[in-house]
């Protein structure tokens, strides 16, 4: 089938993931792609648990080249999810084929973001990460819940260059 939604949230797999979105687009699985996370036992039980009955891989960025064209080639339909926008920008530098569309949901304030809105704030390299692969042909769209207005890539980026200057 295919890739319904490629998403960056920082909690990768939560109640609104598994409740609102699962309910807005067709899915049997989820593909979970982030060293950090890969390399992390503990929170891969918990996002496991998080994912219900919904199938689940978690992978690093270098699993990832094999396993998400799996995923996309399969007869299910899967989420790829990450927490940060650089894996994904890795995954479009490695021909990772997961769409032309790459929804982003919640990353929340830390240390040297630019708060952009509700649950969104970036930095120097989320930007250059969007950026590269805005430059790619991949649409970026920032949307919280299924429901809520999908404000694209162009909007966020006039709001960072004029807020980080």
């Amino acid at each position: 089938m295919t890739i319904t939604l490629a998403r960056i949230d920082d909690r990768v797999i939560h109640g609104q993931t598994t409740t609102r979105w699962t309910k807005a687009r067709p899915v049997q699985g989820i593909l979970v792609v982030g060293d950090d996370i890969a390399q992390d036992e503990l929170r891969k039980k918990v996002l496991k648990a998080a994912a219900g009955n919904l199938k689940m891989g978690v992978y690093t960025t270098e699993q990832a080249v094999e396993s998400v064209p799996k995923g996309k080639n399969s007869s299910k339909d899967f989420f790829l999810i990450s927490n940060s926008p650089q894996t994904f920008a890795e995954l479009v530098r490695l021909g990772v084929d997961f769409g032309r569309k790459l929804n982003v949901g919640p990353m929340n304030t830390r240390e040297g973001a630019v708060v952009l809105g509700r649950t969104v704030a970036i930095d120097e390299k989320d930007y250059a990460a969007f950026e590269y692969m805005n430059q790619q042909g991949i649409e970026i769209g920032f949307q919280l819940l299924p429901d809520d207005d999908i404000k694209p890539w162009k909007t966020m980026k006039e709001k960072y260059e004029s807020l980080s200057k």
